[in-house]
């Protein structure tokens, strides 16, 4: 990104030394002779041919100084923009992390409900099957004296019949 403090010194050196130009300028012309100008010695017609080259180049570097001066008005703006969006990203982000992790803490509550759950259904299950194996072996033996007694009455029936 350039920065508008640089380019602001450049264009106030650029100020600083077209005005010792105009000022080397309006000396009377005289080829020959000498003009002292910031500790350096220059002839007049170098000052003069300086001059119109700064003449004709001033206006296109004027535009281009309005240009460059828009254009890192618009990038400045651009990275506010930017940099915003990233925030907002960021904070979006940071929200559904949040999100997530409340998430991960109502699965996690849910899952250690459901274990025990399936731990207290395994252990009356359990119970059931063993109550169940109890009831099996009362009603087997309770059919075993059943026929025994029944076995016995029609012993006990057949052996006075004969």
């Amino acid at each position: 990104m350039l920065k508008s403090s640089n380019l602001n010194s450049v264009i106030d050196q650029l100020d600083a030394d077209r005005t010792v130009t105009g000022a080397a300028a309006s000396l009377p012309e005289n080829n020959n002779k000498l003009v002292k100008t910031d500790h350096n010695e220059c002839s007049m017609a170098a000052l003069q041919m300086s001059f119109g080259v700064l003449e004709i180049a001033e206006p296109p570097l004027v535009r281009i100084r309005a240009q460059l001066k828009e254009l890192i008005g618009k990038q400045n703006k651009f990275y506010i923009d930017v940099s915003k969006e990233k925030y907002k990203l960021d904070c979006s982000e940071v929200a559904k992390l949040i999100d997530m992790m409340n998430d991960v803490k109502r699965y996690k509550e849910r899952l250690v409900k459901i274990k025990k759950d399936m731990q207290s259904i395994y252990q009356r299950s359990k119970v059931l099957k063993k109550r169940a194996a109890n009831v099996a072996t009362c009603k087997q033996r309770d059919y075993q004296r059943k026929l025994e007694k029944q076995q016995q009455e029609e012993s006990l029936i057949g052996g006075q019949l004969q």
